[in-house]
């Protein structure tokens, strides 16, 4: 990725460099397109977006969504699909995921 002086662009603490979209940004990209649903909007502002190159033999980069106060983190790697939940920054003591409509697993998250 080069660098640039995009404010959306930084770099992390490790030296990785990032590409951000915040909410206000997605909001008004969609008010271009014209009337969209007001739920939309209100997730939106509360919603960052922020993409991390891969490594030499990832099919794709790191994507990072924050909404709801939990970071959800997916790559597809060389061999596998890998996914991060951060809820550090909640109160929930539990996860509850899904894969492939094969029925709800929950996860401690302490």
């Amino acid at each position: 990725m080069t660098t640039s002086n995009d404010p959306s662009e930084h770099t992390d603490g490790i030296g990785e460099s990032q590409r951000a979209l915040d909410g206000q940004q997605l909001v008004g990209a969609l008010a271009q397109l014209g009337t969209a649903d007001p739920v939309c909007f209100e997730v939106l502002t509360r919603l960052n977006l922020r993409v991390y190159p891969g490594e030499p033999g990832d099919r794709t980069d790191y994507v990072v969504l924050d909404v709801h106060g939990v970071s959800i983190g997916v790559q597809r790697r060389a061999d596998d699909l890998y996914l991060h939940a951060d809820t550090t920054e909640t109160d929930d003591r539990f996860i509850a995921f899904e894969i492939n409509g094969g029925g709800e697993i929950d996860h401690p998250t302490r």
